[in-house]
């Protein structure tokens, strides 16, 4: 108990100080670093790419991996098996090791990807240093892991569904698409929306490392200082612009204001804020599960 409690109330205690790790006198501020922090508009645009990542990952969370499924499904065997297998061999890569894999592919005018595309005479734009591009490849970086993992669950739910329902279906006349719509599918939808409640939760943490490595909540200075004195008491030259990157986003501004500028009190407040909206998501999901197996 006290290993997570503990740090939940100590992260509490600390979202109500104005501390930047170093003084000895931290002082007590009350709710004025919740109302400073989401006054900034930095936070505000880091909680809307949040959600910019979310809508992005919802196709690679349920879509995509739910059609690779079904087709390895439809054709089982060791074929079948040695794909989902490889399928799944991203998810068992270290994220870190992933990402600077990422970073040196993409690098410009010495990456493999632009090497390429320069030599076919295609143009090889700058992917993570251009902010048009450079949230879009995060997410299509990220999306291969959770395609992965997702393949593997997608793949469990089929493999409980009663393939007597389906060839019944089959003997009344019912086309294979009719059979996936009318009779698979439906067994999919407890997946689905599981999976899609998870992708909505927790995408701004699945992209943390790549953004961390990759470009740091940029491009368009994301980690640029605040100016003289950002590590000193509120006033002492703290008020500059704590960066605004393309790529930012909630969790990553959290870690940026611990330990980019040093501010425990802010980073302490945003953290229990997202622990107290998760909290309150994963309570909903859990009523909604309970209120479906009670319904059936």
């Amino acid at each position: 108990m006290i290993w997570v409690y503990g740090p939940l109330l100590w992260t509490g205690a600390l979202s109500v100080l104005d501390w930047n790790l170093i003084s000895p006198d931290p002082e007590f501020v009350g709710v004025e670093n919740y109302v400073e922090l989401f006054g900034r508009p930095e936070t505000t645009n880091a909680i809307v790419r949040t959600g910019f990542y979310v809508l992005g990952m919802l196709p690679f969370a349920t879509v995509i991996p739910m059609t690779l499924a079904l087709l390895l499904w439809r054709r089982p065997g060791r074929a079948a098996e040695a794909y989902r297998a490889l399928l799944f061999s991203p998810v068992v890569l270290a994220p870190l090791a992933t990402a600077i894999s990422w970073k040196f592919l993409l690098s410009p005018e010495q990456g493999l990807v632009d090497t390429v595309l320069s030599g076919s005479g295609l143009p090889s734009p700058n992917w993570l240093g251009d902010p048009r591009t450079a949230l879009p490849v995060i997410v299509v970086i990220t999306a291969g892991k959770i395609v992965a993992l997702n393949v593997v669950l997608f793949s469990a739910a089929l493999a409980g569904i009663d393939r007597r329902s389906i060839e019944a279906a089959r003997i009344d006349g019912a086309t294979g698409w009719e059979t996936t719509r009318y009779v698979v599918l439906p067994q999919l939808a407890r997946t689905v929306v599981l999976l899609t409640a998870l992708c909505v939760v927790v995408a701004g943490q699945w992209v943390f490392t790549n953004v961390a490595v990759l470009t740091r909540g940029g491009p368009d200075g994301a980690t640029g200082r605040r100016g003289d004195g950002a590590t000193g008491r509120r006033g002492d030259g703290a008020t500059g612009r704590r960066g605004d990157g393309a790529t930012d986003n909630i969790y990553y501004r959290l870690y940026a204001e611990g330990f980019d500028f040093f501010d425990a009190g802010a980073a302490s407040a945003l953290a229990v804020t997202i622990t107290a909206t998760l909290a309150v998501a994963f309570g909903a999901i859990a009523s909604a599960r309970r209120r479906s197996h009670d319904a059936r």
